[in-house]
């Protein structure tokens, strides 16, 4: 569903701030102009308000920006780690720019939104021999920022201190020389670095050793690669894109296994120029190409879950919101810069999705199990994105003096010792009645429980014999008793009478 839209012709950049997230920042796209003929560049941010009934023209926040060189890419990065104190206030973190003629150029968004006063522009270093179209911050290090350029050079810049940059490189270029198209750094080990480029390479660097680790190439496929995605759950999977028309195809990789791709999606007609994996659902990955389409697909099965209405030029540039689940936004060369939301999951027709998107799944859940156990689960912070899914089991108490009772039986009976159990209780209990029951408890577990409990409730045995042996026989008045009355005998039968003689 078509949200809201600004008439530029420029490539975007989302706020990865929480308290920020509706801001996006938007820079006049290279090799790109529009009817006036102008040469210069602006940079500005919007303000995207959600609001129901408001306008679907996205306003500016704050003010414009011009630059003299236009924009190839844009990325925003977040609050470095240690600022100094010497620049103004970076609360909003910081926009960098990779420029048509080699240069970075770094922006304070505070002072363009107006939050701050100062000067916008933090610094410009033209380190590049040419075009930067490759440009990340780094996650976890909001001060580490990546660029990748012509002949295959790429840079890492230490903005610790924006207005002088640390500029060095990962390691020896391992690319054939040709033109860097994207960088991308990992979303779940910090020191890990991809690129790719015109020459069909794909190089994955390791900036803690300073080299190359990995570089991987499809043969049967040698066609320039426009854009390269990490799979936001899985560190060793990595996707890129073929902006070559003949073949346009997504191929998705398995480091562990780097021969082949290993899985191909077809769909695009013509060249694909923009990729994003969503950050809140590993099953949902944008592109965007020559053929004016903006597809979302599911990575693991291969299919198509949605296709966004179809612009009248190239869409060039495609990002999901790091921190507003199913809010994307498009760019088109027909100077048009979309802002969409994929919440109609049900349709499967254009803006909609045919499966239900991860950030609608349950972030935690518990259940209680036997014996006071409850199991729960739940995702990790925003703030931490190394971080896995917990899953955690507690006992609950919620009465501490019986279960301290039922601990204490339990380990008698595991030791054996219920006789001593039974007397600590004799004595400890104040109740006489209930004292009484645990006498009788105690006696069972005596050596001879059986005379022990007669005893116990006044019947001595051996007492009781020596007055049955003490008792005389005329005590036991015999005599008194009536005899048993006779029983006569029955008479015998009548004899059969005699038959008359003739």
């Amino acid at each position: 569903m078509l949200l809201k839209t600004a008439k530029r012709s420029a490539t975007v950049a989302w706020s990865p701030l929480n308290n920020h997230r509706g801001l996006i920042a938007c820079g006049t796209v290279a090799n790109a102009i529009d009817d006036s003929f102008e040469t210069t560049a602006d940079l500005e941010v919007f303000a995207v308000d959600f609001a129901a009934g408001s306008p679907q023209q996205m306003s500016v926040k704050g003010g414009v920006v011009k630059s003299q060189e236009r924009f190839h890419q844009l990325a925003w990065g977040g609050v470095p780690v240690a600022a100094s104190g010497a620049v103004p206030s970076l609360s909003h973190g910081i926009l960098a720019g990779g420029m048509v003629d080699g240069s970075i150029g770094l922006w304070n968004p505070a002072v363009i939104t107006k939050e701050v006063e100062g000067e916008a522009l933090l610094s410009s270093a033209k380190k590049h021999k040419g075009p930067v179209r490759g440009l990340d911050f780094n996650q976890f290090k909001p001060n580490l920022l990546a660029s990748g350029a012509t002949d295959s050079e790429i840079l890492i810049w230490d903005l610790t201190n924006p207005a002088t940059p640390n500029v060095y490189t990962p390691g020896q270029a391992a690319h054939p020389a040709t033109d860097i198209t994207c960088v991308a750094w990992n979303p779940k080990v910090e020191h890990i670095l991809a690129s790719t480029g015109a020459s069909g390479t794909s190089v994955v660097w390791d900036l803690r050793q300073k080299r190359p680790v990995i570089s991987f190439t499809d043969s049967a496929t040698k066609t320039s690669r426009s854009a390269l995605a990490w799979n936001p759950e899985v560190a060793t999977q990595v996707i890129v894109a073929s902006d070559d028309d003949s073949t346009p195809i997504l191929q998705m990789w398995d480091l562990r296994n780097a021969h082949a791709p290993a899985k191909t999606l077809q769909g695009h007609t013509r060249g694909i120029l923009g990729l994003s994996w969503c950050p809140n659902d590993s099953s949902m990955l944008l592109t965007c190409g020559k053929d004016s389409r903006t597809l979302c697909w599911n990575p693991s099965d291969s299919t198509v879950m949605c296709e966004l209405p179809a612009n009248a030029n190239w869409n060039f540039n495609v990002q999901w919101s790091p921190k507003l689940p199913a809010i994307l936004s498009t760019s088109s060369f027909d100077g048009t810069v979309s802002v969409y939301s994929l919440t109609d999951t049900g349709s499967g027709q254009a803006g909609g999705a045919v499966q239900a998107p991860g950030w609608l799944k349950r972030p935690a859940g518990a259940a209680f199990g036997f014996g006071g156990q409850l199991v729960t689960f739940s995702k990790p912070p925003a703030d931490a994105p190394a971080s896995r899914p917990s899953v955690k089991v507690h006992k609950i108490v919620t009465e501490p003096e019986f279960l301290a009772k039922a601990d204490e039986l339990d380990q008698a009976v595991t030791q054996g010792a219920l006789k001593a159990f039974c007397e600590g209780k004799i004595a400890s209990c104040g109740d006489p009645d209930a004292a009484e029951e645990w006498r009788f408890m105690h006696i069972l577990f005596e050596q001879d429980a059986r005379r022990r409990l007669m005893n116990h409730v006044g019947f001595n045995a051996e007492a009781i014999s020596e007055e049955v042996l003490a008792l005389k026989l005329e005590d036991l008045k015999l005599g008194d008793q009536p005899a048993p009355p006779k029983k006569e005998a029955p008479a015998p039968p009548a004899p059969a009478p005699e038959p008359e003689k003739p």
